[in-house]
């Protein structure tokens, strides 16, 4: 007893002496980084202060500087990360509190900044009442709560409590930016501009201010201060090419494209080498003249460069990539690989000497062989793709390009912690790359942490001052929460420098057909008309008649537009289905008849009138001239689809599935066909056959959700071993938190395979509530209820799943063991 109790001891005080080494070292790597901040070395110490967590998460110093450095380097979202950290470590301490605050405030994140406001004024007590960053913050949360709920008189009488406090404390960024809010709702743009200039002196480094100092210029209509003030921000942020992107969006939306030319022309030193403005320049002359005049340029700078000169490679290997997107496919990559080996081949310089001046740089080489496996994943090498990259992250651990390839390869393998390390590592790089945001969003999707994937989705828009395609991606995936009113916000700053922008005007027509917001949906149709994007604009009007039901309206609109816009097939085919969804299917086949009598041979009219008469009951001529189709047009996805689902209703299953084999015959790479395929060996109860292509399609594309749901569920719902158990695990964690009921089923019930009952009823419950006649969803909720010991529910969850067994003709594997689990269930409770 003596010797265990020692033992016990000695292993205790082993334990301490570790966390105090720990405690230790932590300090130390964290007076080093403050000795390396003090000599302006930020890189290493970041990486001592990284070292910092590894050892001790919670070291609260070390956050708190982390999150400062952040702030300093306008990286926000970082910054609140760490403040986040030591605010649920420590929840009494009030400069993390408030700082938390008043960044994510600043950042829009009313839900956040209202919890730590509370908590700060919950350590402050009376004295609150008297510190004006919270007070301010409490001001500018009203303010959301009122402008969301779309009261403007709240929303106007707050501005102006708001506005003798900023006079007081200028440098209070969330009340400056709800004033300037109000000042553009209320479209007082010369007062906008005053409290935006009164904030950029405040703070200079916020590039959010002169974006929206550009608006305002925008909205009064003035050209010249819109150029001066973009140009003003290229030259305030020249590290940041968003900004040099937005002013030749800008040249160019004004139809300008010579004035941009001439612009980049002019920031070239033809005194110097310097390679960075001439490559703008090229990628400027490839995305507007087409590659063939970049490439002139590009041969015309070589021409003029001695070929041992700085930068000689750089131009040679862009011209590969022109070459690459001209088709010149093979010998653009051969060239790459060409200039690799002359790298290779140069003699490193000796101890002492001093490196050739005109050799490529080891960064130059670096970039290079990420082209090249760039363009081994765009010709189907992946594994030569791979292994450049790791040749470059093996020379530099650090390199972003490098990284981010890496990462994404690792989210299509299923492995979304390894890559938001990488992705990580990226962003201590490069803060405001909205590529590396985006990518963290899907690593954190894919782990199945959605809130987290909003926010890196939210920061990558930020990141790249509302750019139209990080807005649209940021926007529906609010719009896929249902969360249409922040979808609407995203959308509407987006468009603010880009008030022309047509996928976004579409984008925000769809969140007002949603909201149902007639009024501004109309304002979107006009906005679309007046940009020429008329069958963008007639979609959206269509919905709006239809959402309406004012169905004559839609009629006659549709009938209108076939009319007037000879050979729009699609028109046409909504016209047709408004009325066969009127009944009038005699009209709807005079109609489609009275078109082809104009245009006979056209494949599309044909397919619509064999749809109207499959829907007819003429079976027979829908199937003939469906045949016709799809010996015409052999790969036609539509048409095959249409011929198969034909089959189905009126031939037997073996007749319906040769035809879906003929489809698959003549398109073996469709993955529609391919899912269909699994469907019918599913429910032939072919299961290994339906899970090997499902495992097929998740291997061409492991981002689709659906495939990943349905690969999960049937991996779970037949296979028992530990081993395929967590395989659909690390497939279906994506869906932790949806809303969609099949994907509850799937989820729960690997939940509760893995013995995590509780919270797979959470996701059951909903899912066999919305599915009741799905015995399979039914099963998987009544034996979660058995599991935990829930006999009463699982008696209701079984009788509820032998009434769906009833419905269906699909032979369920588990019907003899709901029979059998309601007598013992009705047993047990008869026996109470």
């Amino acid at each position: 007893m003596r010797s265990v109790l020692i033992g016990l001891l000695l292993v205790f005080c082993l334990g301490l002496a570790a966390c105090d080494n720990a405690e230790d070292r932590a300090d130390e790597h964290f007076e080093r980084s403050t000795e390396l901040l003090a000599e302006g070395d930020t890189a290493r110490a970041i990486v001592e202060l990284r070292n910092v967590f590894r050892l001790v998460p919670t070291h609260r110093e070390a956050r708190m500087l982390f999150a400062q450095i952040e702030e300093d380097r306008d990286n926000p979202g970082q910054a609140y990360g760490h403040y986040r950290v030591v605010t649920e470590a420590f929840p009494e301490d009030l400069d993390a509190q408030r700082a938390a605050a008043r960044l994510t405030a600043t950042m829009g994140d009313w839900e956040a900044a209202e919890r730590h406001a509370e908590a700060a004024r919950g350590l402050m007590g009376d004295e609150a009442d008297n510190d004006p960053i919270l007070v301010g913050i409490e001001l500018a949360l009203a303010y959301q709560e009122a402008r969301r709920a779309r009261d403007i008189d709240t929303t106007n009488a707050l501005a102006k409590d708001i506005a003798p406090i900023l006079a007081e404390t200028p440098g209070l960024l969330p009340l400056r930016m709800v004033l300037i809010d109000n000042q553009v709702m209320r479209q007082d743009w010369q007062a906008a501009l005053k409290t935006l200039d009164e904030g950029i002196k405040q703070h200079p480094e916020l590039r959010q201010l002169y974006l929206t100092r550009l608006a305002v210029l925008e909205k009064l209509g003035d050209t010249n201060g819109v150029e001066g003030q973009l140009i003003q921000l290229v030259e305030v942020f020249p590290e940041d090419t968003e900004s040099l992107q937005l002013l030749l969006r800008w040249y160019l939306a004004q139809d300008r494209a010579d004035d941009a030319e001439a612009w980049l022309r002019d920031q070239i030193d033809p005194e110097t080498d310097e390679t960075e403005p001439r490559m703008v320049l090229v990628q400027f002359l490839a995305r507007i003249r087409g590659p063939e005049a970049a490439l002139n340029e590009l041969n015309t700078m070589i021409a003029a460069l001695p070929e041992d000169a700085p930068g000689a490679m750089i131009y040679r290997a862009a011209r590969s990539g022109l070459d690459f997107d001209l088709g010149r496919r093979d010998e653009a990559m051969a060239d790459l690989q060409t200039l690799l080996e002359e790298a290779a081949a140069i003699e490193p310089p000796a101890e002492g000497e001093e490196p050739d001046p005109s050799a490529p740089s080891p960064d130059s080489i670096r970039g290079i062989k990420i082209a090249l496996a760039k363009m081994y994943v765009q010709t189907g090498n992946p594994v030569g793709a791979r292994a450049l990259v790791e040749e470059v992250l093996t020379e530099d651990a650090s390199n972003v390009e490098g990284l981010k390839m890496r990462a994404t390869w690792l989210i299509e393998d299923d492995k979304p912690d390894e890559a938001l390390v990488q992705l990580r590592q990226a962003l201590d790089q490069a803060p405001r790359d909205p590529d590396t945001l985006t990518l963290m969003a899907q690593a954190h999707e894919r782990g199945g942490s959605r809130e987290l994937a909003g926010e890196m989705l939210s920061l990558a828009v930020e990141a790249s001052s509302n750019a139209p395609e990080q807005s649209l991606r940021y926007a529906v995936f609010l719009s896929q929460s249902e969360d249409y009113l922040a979808a609407e916000d995203v959308l509407i700053a987006g468009l603010r420098l880009r008030s022309g922008h047509v996928p976004m005007l579409q984008a925000l027509g769809q969140v007002y057909v949603r909201l149902e917001d007639w009024g501004r949906l109309q304002g979107v149709i006009d906005a679309l008309n007046r940009e020429g994007a008329t069958q963008g604009a007639n979609e959206l009007t269509a919905r709006l008649l239809a959402a309406q039901n004012r169905n004559e309206e839609l009629q006659a609109f549709l009938g209108e537009l076939a009319d007037s816009e000879a050979g729009n097939n699609q028109v046409i085919a909504s016209s047709i289905r408004l009325q066969l969804a009127q009944g009038d299917t005699e009209g709807a086949l005079r109609s489609i008849d009275a078109y082809l009598a104009e245009r006979p041979d056209d494949p599309d009219l044909r397919f619509i009138k064999s749809r109207v008469l499959a829907g007819a009951g003429e079976v027979d001529q829908a199937r003939a001239e469906l045949r016709k189709l799809v010996t015409e047009h052999p790969r036609n996805q539509g048409y095959w689809v249409t011929l198969y689902n034909v089959a189905r209703i009126t031939d037997t299953r073996e007749a319906s599935n040769a035809v879906l084999d003929e489809a698959i015959a003549a398109m073996p790479d469709n993955p529609n066909l391919k899912w269909m395929k699994a469907g019918v060996l599913e429910k032939a109860g072919d299961i290994d056959g339906a899970i090997a292509i499902y495992e097929g399609l998740y291997e061409e594309n492991s981002a689709s959700v659906v495939v990943a749901n349905n690969l999960a569920s049937l991996i779970s719902a037949n296979r028992e071993d530990p081993e395929s158990l967590e395989r659909a695990y690390t497939i279906a964690r994506r869906l932790r938190g949806t809303d969609v009921p099949a994907f509850q089923d799937t989820y729960g019930w690997i939940l509760a395979r893995r013995g995590n009952v509780d919270e797979a009823i959470e996701y059951l419950e909903p899912a066999a509530a919305a599915l009741a006649d799905d015995p399979a969803v039914q099963y998987h909720l009544a034996r979660a209820y058995v599991l935990a010991d829930r006999n009463a529910d699982a008696l209701r969850a079984f009788q509820a799943t032998q009434t769906a067994l009833a419905k269906t003709e699909v032979p369920m594997s588990f019907a003899s063991e709901v029979a059998s689990e309601i007598t013992r269930l009705e047993q047990a409770e008869a026996a109470n």
